[in-house]
């Protein structure tokens, strides 16, 4: 007998024995424990696929360079290590007479941003970085993690090593020097009715980025659900006529 075939018959009998308790007036204890193991089984049940248990992903593709900015802000095993990251520039800010540049980066993998400190002193590429463009320039960065000096975020990066991958080229109409005077999305927040005219810029925003996260996960589950109890998801074809503008008549 398989695994799934005897949590299913663990669940029968289980099921079979409170209806009988039910019945016969059992003990109220007796009856709670019969519902508990009843929930595991369930929960046991439906953690396993029809056709066997889900194998383990292992990538075989490629191999990261870096390491995702929310791994980063996850685990503590990365405080206190060298790590490579790079992403997109929410926002960046001068400080100490522009000796210092404080990086807002994100790369998808999380709403939330880690905050990257440059300095002029121990930062290879500090200028190239700080000549940018501002919010909407792509980064590498390399440096140590250490716990936060300031308010606002658990850890920080100290970047020994800056690379500018993409600049922001809004310094003027016709897109020739870098700036960010004409970036679509400023660091002010946008409303949705001014969104809709910058459509492709939308999962950059925290709002639009957040609901593409809400729909991503309640259409995996939904999707998960049904292949674990043994559904196909296919797309079937449409069989119509063309008959476009009367061309048909």
């Amino acid at each position: 007998m398989s695994d799934i075939e005897s949590i299913k018959a663990e669940v029968e009998a289980l099921s079979a024995k409170l209806n009988s308790l039910k019945v016969e007036g059992g003990e109220t204890d007796e009856v709670s424990a019969s519902v508990q193991q009843l929930v595991d089984a369930t929960k046991n049940l439906s953690g396993n696929y029809l056709h066997g248990a889900a194998p383990p992903v292992t990538n075989n593709l490629y191999k990261r360079n870096r390491i995702r900015i929310k791994e980063a802000l996850a685990e503590a095993s990365y405080v206190d290590q060298e790590i490579t990251v790079a992403g997109w520039a929410r926002t960046t800010r001068n400080a100490n007479k522009g000796q210092l540049l404080f990086i807002e980066l994100n790369d998808g993998s999380t709403g939330a941003s880690l905050q990257c400190v440059l300095s002029s002193d121990t930062t290879e590429g500090f200028e190239e970085c700080k000549g940018s463009g501002g919010t909407g320039a792509s980064f590498q960065l390399k440096g140590k993690l250490i716990e936060s000096q300031g308010e606002g975020q658990a850890v920080e990066m100290q970047v020994t090593t800056g690379i500018l991958l993409g600049a922001v080229y809004g310094g003027n109409p016709e897109g020739t020097e870098v700036g960010g005077m004409l970036y679509p999305i400023p660091k002010k927040n946008n409303t949705l009715e001014y969104m809709r005219d910058q459509a492709h810029m939308r999962p950059r925003t925290r709002v639009h980025a957040a609901a593409m996260r809400i729909r991503h996960a309640m259409a995996f589950a939904t999707h998960n659900f049904f292949n674990n109890h043994g559904f196909l998801y296919i797309h079937t074809p449409i069989l119509t006529c063309a008959d476009c503008e009367g061309a048909g008549e």
